[in-house]
């Protein structure tokens, strides 16, 4: 139908603008953290790319739905004052006849984030997350931040000074405790710099002291050394294998973990709750969006905006989503809390579909009404 389309063609158009908006500027304040840790670490910008491509899934599970919403109260809102909803609703046009575009659109973005929520997400999250260690463990020689103690695998800690533009460091102590069998070692030096042995980073430094304790006599043994080597191999290594958390697990990983495993069978129940919430939040798009077609389309237009309208449904879009998140949240530590997410999520859908079924209009009319001859009668009776 033309009027299907045009209204859909509106509707995906301004989605599409708020969503790339929403993204390139979360993505761009989320990524300062990334873009930090690849410069520090002298790491191929690609890495960076990597990083910031595979958090991308994560960030649309929540740009999407709140661009749709967006999109609906701009459109819907200007086709009033433009006269054209009043238009359509004087040619016959009933209410979902004027809702169907942005219900056909809410349920396809609802498609989406199921995939994403149940399968890409998760799995990008996970890919993130073990690509931003890989980062950390094979260029972790670089990441020597000037003015801090710099902790690499919680056994060595370096501290800089200063780092020059060629890479020269200067001030440098390091206290290595890698070797159990041995006392700690504390090096201090005037300058350093890093070189690479093959595929093995080295710290050398020039001009310093090197100190031991023995740990049966006390004795301290001291080294001064124009020029020394600190072997960091291990800073270079492959990361260790690491647990994932529910949010990196996939629904199948989720819905079936792994009996075996000691920490997993604990974690059963906090599985179960992260799959109901990866299940059930893509459905807050269609709630979502019965909540802004209810808001705008029912009752009289008003050609001079639908500013209240417009207002209203915002905050009960803010306030479902605000429930949900601390549903989902609650339901982390009790199960039970999983059945109020879902009735949160669906009321709206079911009573937004009644609402705008004529009748459905009809009787919020009457209630309003009533609820207006009842304050005005009391109003009366309290001027009295």
């Amino acid at each position: 139908m033309l009027v299907t389309r045009y209204l859909m063609r509106n509707l995906l158009s301004a989605t599409l603008f708020v969503a790339l908006t929403l993204t390139a500027v979360i993505w761009l304040t989320q990524s300062l953290k990334l873009l930090e840790l690849v410069a520090n670490s002298d790491a191929p910008p690609l890495l960076f790319i990597k990083l910031v491509t595979l958090s991308l899934p994560r960030f649309l599970e929540t740009i999407l739905p709140i661009s749709l919403v967006t999109a609906i109260l701009f459109v819907y809102n200007k086709m009033i004052m433009d006269n054209e909803l009043i238009v359509m609703r004087s040619c016959g046009f009933d209410q979902y006849a004027m809702a169907r575009p942005a219900l056909i659109l809410a349920a396809g973005i609802t498609a989406i984030l199921l995939v994403l929520t149940t399968w890409l997400s998760p799995m990008s999250f996970s890919a993130m997350l073990q690509l931003r260690d890989s980062v950390k463990a094979q260029y972790s020689s670089f990441l020597l931040r000037e003015g801090v103690f710099n902790t690499f695998d919680k056994n060595m800690t370096v501290y800089v000074r200063a780092r020059s533009e060629n890479g020269d460091l200067t001030g440098l102590m390091i206290h290595d405790m890698r070797d159990k069998t041995k006392p700690p070692v504390t090096i201090t030096a005037k300058r350093g710099r890093i070189a690479m042995s093959g595929d093995v980073p080295n710290i050398i430094v020039f001009d310093g002291l090197r100190q031991q304790m023995d740990d049966d006599t006390s004795a301290i043994t001291r080294l001064y050394f124009s020029r020394y080597t600190v072997e960091i191999s291990s800073l270079g290594s492959e990361p260790r294998k690491r647990k994932r958390d529910a949010n990196e697990r996939t629904l199948p990983e989720l819905l079936t973990p792994d009996v075996t495993n000691l920490q997993e069978r604990r974690n059963r129940d906090l599985f179960l709750a992260e799959a109901i919430h990866r299940i059930v939040s893509p459905f807050n798009t269609l709630s979502y969006t019965m909540i802004a077609l209810a808001c705008i389309l029912l009752g009289p237009f008003n050609r001079r905006g639908q500013n209240q309208k417009v207002m209203a449904a915002g905050m009960a879009v803010a306030l479902v989503a605000m429930l949900s998140v601390f549903l989902a949240n609650l339901s982390k530590k009790h199960l039970s809390a999983d059945a109020a997410l879902v009735t949160v999520t669906v009321v709206p859908i079911v009573l937004g579909f009644w609402a705008l079924h004529l009748r459905g209009e009809q009787k919020i009319m009457d209630i309003i009404r009533a609820l207006n001859a009842h304050f005005s009668r009391h109003r009366e009776g309290v001027s009295a």
